[in-house]
């Protein structure tokens, strides 16, 4: 091999093993979204607690960290506010919790939780959505429209309605249900339309 064929190989083997690094720091890797990232660090879905908060909690720090709003015309939700986390204290917020490992419009399966009732009740009628309705989810840059294509009622155990093809984008809404034991939840599966009108 001359000596420029080993240059440029040596200088291509270096310009990909750093882009490798970087995407393993920054967490960027395609397992970030792939269907069996999502249900394999999560054990259980939301606790949304035996008695939820009756109002709104506040928390600036996480009202600084807004992902963006969701809207969903048919269970009567709008601009509700969706930040990170979907531990108790989140919920409390009265906002929507999200999962770490996704976001609107990317590929995989953008999570999201918020309490039924207490902490205002985002998520009050859920159980109103049907396949076919549309919800949509406006960042600061861009707006994304997603069609529901599922709905269903699961154990808190069932992780795998955190699943999905890893070319996808889809939007997973959680809730609990019934309304007065909250031992399993509603799920709400949409995927993205790409030539939304």
């Amino acid at each position: 091999m001359s000596m420029t064929k080993r240059a440029i190989t040596g200088a291509l083997t270096l310009s990909f093993g750093t882009l490798w690094v970087v995407l393993i720091i920054f967490g960027i890797s395609a397992t970030n979204t792939s269907p069996t990232h999502n249900s394999s660090h999560v054990k259980f879905l939301p606790d949304f607690g035996a008695s939820p908060a009756a109002r709104i909690t506040k928390s600036p720090a996480l009202e600084k960290n807004i992902i963006g709003t969701l809207d969903i015309p048919s269970a009567q939700i709008f601009a509700l506010p969706i930040t990170r986390g979907v531990d108790k204290s989140t919920l409390d917020t009265g906002m929507a919790g999200a999962y770490p490992w996704s976001g609107p419009g990317q590929h995989g399966v953008f999570g999201i939780a918020a309490h039924r009732i207490g902490a205002g009740g985002p998520f009050r009628y859920l159980d109103q959505v049907n396949v076919g309705d549309r919800l949509t989810v406006e960042t600061t840059s861009k707006k994304f429209t997603y069609r529901v294509i599922s709905t269903t009622i699961v154990s808190p155990t069932d992780t795998s309605v955190l699943t999905g093809p890893k070319d996808d984008s889809r939007i997973v809404l959680i809730t609990c249900t019934p309304l007065k034991t909250f031992e399993l939840r509603i799920v709400v599966t949409a995927e993205l339309i790409t030539d939304a009108k």
